[in-house]
């Protein structure tokens, strides 16, 4: 009798080790592709933000608006050392602090792009209160990126 209440143990500890390996590698397993999907997401973040790093557009300080008429005079130019492949988003505040908010593709000649007759197409443009206190820009994935110029008249 003696023997086989030893045998009832040793089933215990083969079971509980059995269980410990499994729960082991489910762990393993699920904090391997935690850590990959996380090694993922930083990895592209950081070549985001690297690219933003490289992205510098400037507004000319030359803008002319009147309300009649819109932009007379508007250009954007491009010193980035990347491509600029998302939309450019170009806020405007009038002396009413109204605000006008337009997505614009990016169509650079060189490193400048006019500005004038695009957003002048753009319904809600012209009619803005003169003179304008604000006119930023920035690439729509790069909104810490602003350039801007704090008068147009």
């Amino acid at each position: 009798m003696k023997n086989k209440k030893a045998l009832s143990p040793l089933i215990a500890t083969i079971l509980l080790v059995a269980v410990a390996l499994s729960l082991a590698g489910i762990l393993y397993s699920w904090s391997s592709q935690n850590f990959r999907d996380t090694t993922t997401s930083v990895s592209d973040t950081s070549a985001e933000w690297i690219d933003c790093s490289n992205v510098n557009i400037y507004i000319d300080s030359g803008c002319s608006y009147t309300s009649l008429d819109g932009f007379g005079t508007l250009i954007l130019f491009d010193r980035s050392t990347v491509e600029i492949d998302q939309n450019i988003v170009l806020t405007i505040i009038d002396a009413d602090d109204e605000i006008a908010s337009v997505e614009i593709e990016p169509n650079f000649t060189g490193n400048a792009m006019s500005l004038a007759s695009t957003l002048n197409a753009i319904d809600g443009i012209k009619g803005l209160a003169t003179p304008l206190k604000r006119v930023q820009a920035h690439v729509k994935n790069c909104p810490d990126r602003v350039s801007y110029i704090s008068r147009c008249s």
